[in-house]
Parts: structure tokens; sequence; C-alpha cells
């Protein structure tokens, strides 16, 4: 097959290294909040994230102005003590200490008595790996300097965004702007996957990206009217590419010409906008672009990996190609395992998104596949736009706020309610995803040498989402009034401590590209 030239390698990966002496700053211990015993802060003793975010912001980077509640700067010290947590992993929880030096975990250990530069409290708090969201936007009103922020406040240490090459740009142009931007910007590590929206003349890009580290690759099924569509010449072609330089091919499996053809049929007769958008894109439509997508990666060679899974048709249809042997992993989003098309009547274009919104069973159906492990990751799809519940339904844009409310949702959904143990959350938010693009053991586990990327989660902790408390740059939360169980209090990236009781910290290390290469059997994410 004749492809399209290639363009330049972007620049060779860093080497992982650890941490320099400088690489590492905590506030002072002699800071009030620092000295503090306990981990947990009345809600009334908190500044109103919104009244700070209105009044206060600091620069990361060249270009990039990200709001903050607080930010705080001390001394450096390399070493840390997590004293007296439940530790998780995707297997088993124990109560131990966690000793952190240089930014990598040195030791696990019941009773620990080594020393160190500080000693924070988890009693009561379960020891988690960091969260790794694979799925996030930083295009819309969270640049990617402002969505680490956001994500570090939910516990999410790593994030993996969506490189977006629109028709005109090359590939290889786009992801070296997406990396300059995270390493100038971002407060939590990141990777890259590239996203094709003209894939005839960018396919031909995908094995330098492979070589250069960027390993997933993904294209639309749908979205004719916007231009976004990938045809089935271009997406078998795509796969085929893929397969021969051992990438990942990913899709949003739903059919586009069906659903808009369906869309103009509705705007015709004069149907109720929200109801006709809950029609024209149904689940039988998102399982046959499924079935499509996982034959052609079948006949390619090529795994293959499903963006946000909605409905039970869909499950069904990567369980038939799991069962035969094929390598096709799933993910599904906390809005699709929490809300429901009933939420959409009620709340507007604010919950437009795609896939829409299914029923209350397939929401069931989702949370049973993601205990049994029909779904390996959880991912926020992260894309704040501006929108208002009144706005006209069909031109209001698609996407939603959801990042720091990621793991706080699944473990009230979940763990709270009996539907998923506090390993397979672990699981689903951590291990997977970083076995899924290469980065484990590196990410998404606590064990001695991998990266000190800790989050110190109070399961107790009953509250009240709202927008005023999130620190997105988005105008809503499709949260608004929920009661919920459990919430990150700290969150720490390579050693260092990024928010800590409400406030962040100003990091003094950059943020790091991760280099991703795809391994990883469905026996792996069991």
């Amino acid at each position: 097959m004749q492809l399209a030239p290639v363009a330049d390698e972007l620049p060779t990966p860093e080497p992982a290294l650890l941490p320099t002496e400088q690489d590492v700053m905590w506030w002072n211990p002699t800071d009030e909040v620092a000295q503090r015993s306990r981990l947990h802060v009345a809600d009334d003793t908190r500044p109103s994230a919104r009244a700070t975010r209105d009044a206060q912001s600091r620069t990361l980077g060249a270009s990039r102005t990200m709001p903050v509640r607080t930010c705080r700067r001390g001394v450096r010290v390399s070493s840390l003590l997590i004293k007296d947590g439940i530790v998780v992993s995707g297997t088993e929880s124990r109560r131990a200490d966690v000793l952190i030096e240089d930014g990598r975990i040195a030791s696990i250990a019941s009773d620990s008595a080594a020393k160190a530069d500080r000693i924070l409290s988890a009693d009561r708090c379960y020891v988690l790996p960091g969260g790794i969201d694979v799925h996030t936007h930083p295009v819309y009103r969270d640049d990617v300097g402002a969505l680490s922020v956001t994500a570090a406040h939910g516990g999410i240490t790593t994030v993996i965004h969506y490189a977006y090459a629109k028709p005109g740009q090359g590939l290889m142009d786009t992801l070296r702007a997406f990396r300059a931007d995270g390493e100038s910007s971002s407060i939590v590590d990141f990777a890259l996957h590239g996203g094709l929206f003209d894939p005839k003349n960018q396919a031909g890009e995908i094995p330098n990206a492979v070589a250069a580290g960027v390993a997933s690759h993904k294209v639309f099924m749908t979205y004719a009217k916007l231009g976004w569509m990938t045809d089935d010449y271009q997406l078998m072609r795509t796969l085929d590419i893929l397969a021969r330089c051992g990438g990942l091919g990913m899709v949003h499996a739903e059919n586009g010409l069906a659903t808009d053809y369906l869309e103009d049929r509705a705007l015709e007769e004069g149907l109720d906008p929200k109801e006709a958008f809950i029609a024209t894109r149904p689940d039988v439509l998102e399982a046959e672009a499924t079935n499509r997508a996982i034959a052609m990666a079948q006949v390619a060679g090529c795994p293959l990996y499903i963006v946000h899974v909605t409905s039970r048709l869909g499950l069904q249809a990567i369980a038939r190609a799991r069962g035969a042997g094929q390598r096709v992993y799933a993910e599904t989003c906390p809005q699709y395992l929490t809300l429901t098309n009933e939420d959409l009547l009620a709340q507007g274009a604010l919950l437009k998104i795609g896939p829409p919104l299914r029923t209350g069973e397939d929401r069931d159906a989702l949370w049973s596949a993601l205990a049994a492990g029909g779904l390996d990751t959880v991912g926020s799809d992260h894309a704040p736009k501006d929108k208002a519940r009144a706005d006209d339904f069909f031109a209001a844009p698609f996407g939603s706020p959801q990042i720091e409310t990621m793991l706080p949702l699944v473990y009230d959904g979940g763990v709270a309610s009996s539907r998923l143990t506090i390993e397979r959350m672990v699981r689903v938010t951590s291990e997977n995803p970083a076995k899924v693009f290469g980065l484990y053991p590196r990410k998404g586990t606590i064990q001695i040498g991998s990266d000190a990327d800790i989050v110190l989660f109070d399961p107790t902790d009953e509250y009240t989402i709202t927008h005023e408390t999130q620190h997105s740059n988005a105008l809503y939360t499709a949260y608004e009034g929920r009661p919920c169980t459990g919430r990150p209090i700290v969150t720490i990236r390579r050693g260092e401590v990024l928010v800590e009781n409400g406030q962040l910290t100003r990091p003094s290390t950059r943020a790091r590209f991760l280099p991703t290469r795809i391994g990883a059997t469905l026996a792996d994410l069991r």
C-alpha cells in the first residue's frame, strides 16, 4: 500500500530519570497546614473554590494562566513517610506505611520506623495509586494547564490527552505542540493519543508517532455533519497501518451517517430536541459500529480500544470478540455509570454528550461489566464547553466537565454502593490504564521502585457536589446537588504534594511526557 509521506519524528523520548535534589519541594513544615496531625479540614474552614478562583491566578509556562485556590511554596525535602493508611492494590488491601524517597516508592512496611523529612498521617484513609485518566480533551474551557489543576484536585496524577490533528494539520506537528504545552504548563504527568480528523492525509505519519512514544490513535465513526467522520476505507487503512507498526486503534463507535439521517428526519418532524437526540442515536447503532470496528481490527490484526462504552448491546459485541480471542479493550466513563437519559431530559444541553446517556438498565449493565472484567478502564472524557441548560439543544456542543469528580463518583457509586470492591476500583482507574498503555509498573501501582504517585482518599467524607467547589473553568457541573461519599484529600505526584486539604501547592518539578507502548493482554487486566 502506498502511504502518504511521513513527517520528521518527535524528539526522542527522554529516559526515565530519578528526580534530582532540586526536583522535589514540599510545604514549609512550620506552615500551619503542614503541621496538622490530621488530614481532615472541616468544610466551613475551606475557602470557596469559586471565590478564590475569581480573585487569584498564577501562570505556569509561557502562556498558560491557571486559576487556583491557594498556592504555597516551602522547603525542599527528599523523603516522605505516609503512616497508618490502608494501602490498596488491584488485588489486596493492607495496613502499611509507605516511604517515599527521591520521588519513588522506597519501602512498604507495617509500623515502619523509617525516618523522613515529613510524615503524613493517613489514619482512616485509603492509600491509593494516583488515578490515571486516559480520556481527556485539553482544548476547551480547560487548557492543558488548567485541566491538570482540576485533575490533581480529583486525585488524578497522570492523564493521556487526545492530540487532535484537524484537517490540514500534520499529526506529528500536532503531537509536538501538545508535548511542548504539557511540559511547560501541566502539573501532572501526561502521555498522548493521536487523533486523526483526516486519516487520508495523516495516517501515513502513524509509524513515526508510534516510534516516538505515541502508540494509540483514534478516529471517529460518527459526526459526519461536523466533518470528523472516518469512512470504512480509511478506517481499514488506519487499522492496517497501526497493526504493522505495533500501535493501538481507538474508535468512537456510532454509525454516523445513520444517526445524521435520523436527526434530520426528527428536525423536519419538529420533535422535542432532547427526546429526538436520544431516539436518533440509539444503542443499536453504537453496537453496529462497535461490531464493524471489531471486524476490521480482526482482519487487520490490530488491537482495538473502544472508548466510552455506554450500553448493554455494546458490551455484548465486545464480549463476543473477546470470547473469540480478539484483543479488544473497553472503557466507560463516570457519566454513563451515574446518569441516565432521564437526567438529560431534565438538564438539557448541559448533558449533551456523545454517545448519549442511556437507560437505567444500561447503567446497571455497565456497573456489572466493570465489576466482572467486561470493562477494563474508566476515563472521564473531560471536555468542558460553553453552554447553558436552556441553549438550543442541537446547536449546543457535545461534552461536559468530568475529571475532578471521576474518582469520587466511581467510589460512591461503586465501592460505597457495594457494586465494586476497592481493589477493583484501583484496577480500573489506575492499574489497568497503566497496563494498557505500557506505563506499568512505573505508574498505576504502589510498588517499590514505582513513581510515588499516591492519593490519600477519605472513604467516610460525606458532602454535596456543587459547581462552587470544583476547580475546572467549566460554567457548571453535571452533578449539581448530588450527595457523595468519599474523596481525595491529598494528591502526590512523584513524591511531591500537589493538593492537600483542598489547597494547591506550587510544584517545583515539571510534568513529564510519558512514552506509551501497547502490549498488555486481556489476561493482564483481570
